[in-house]
């Protein structure tokens, strides 16, 4: 009978940045579906909910979707560079992905508000602020869990 050995091999720091950039997305797309849901709630009209992402402020739903997932799935590299240091660091807390994540979504809404927001003049401004948290929350944990399965 033969003995079968596999071989670990750590993953490159590509592939880590490959896994956040998806996960990012993936974020990002939940993100966009909640606050859109929530402009709907509150008798706005979705489509110009994601208008608000518009760099350009000339409220081009697509223009904003496409500019919010991007700085998602930019975001979703950080969040997996600093999972992958964290590893490095305390193997077991990788457990805790989706943690990390929540918390990273809600220092990117603290810089959103308190930095961005103050500095330039944003349609984003027109969310109110705790739907910008919430969304930012859920963005972080949704990352978060993404990542945690692909480590």
């Amino acid at each position: 009978m033969t003995k079968m050995q596999l071989v670990r091999r750590e993953k490159a720091w590509g592939d880590t940045a490959v896994d956040g950039l998806l996960a990012g997305l993936v974020g990002g797309v939940f993100m966009g579906l909640f606050l859109a849901l929530a402009g709907w709630l509150n008798d706005g009209v979705p489509l110009a909910t994601l208008g608000y992402f518009d760099p350009a402020q000339a409220g081009g739903w697509l223009t904003g979707l496409l500019a919010h997932l991007a700085v998602s799935a930019i975001y979703g590299v950080g969040l997996a560079l600093l999972l992958r240091v964290v590893g490095w660091i305390r193997p077991s807390l990788t457990k805790l992905a989706w943690l990390f994540g929540g918390l990273y979504g809600l220092l990117l809404w603290g810089l959103a508000v308190g930095v961005v927001l103050t500095a330039v003049d944003s349609s984003l401004a027109q969310i109110p602020a705790w739907e910008f948290g919430l969304a930012h929350l859920l963005y972080g944990l949704v990352a978060g869990y993404r990542l945690q399965k692909v480590q």
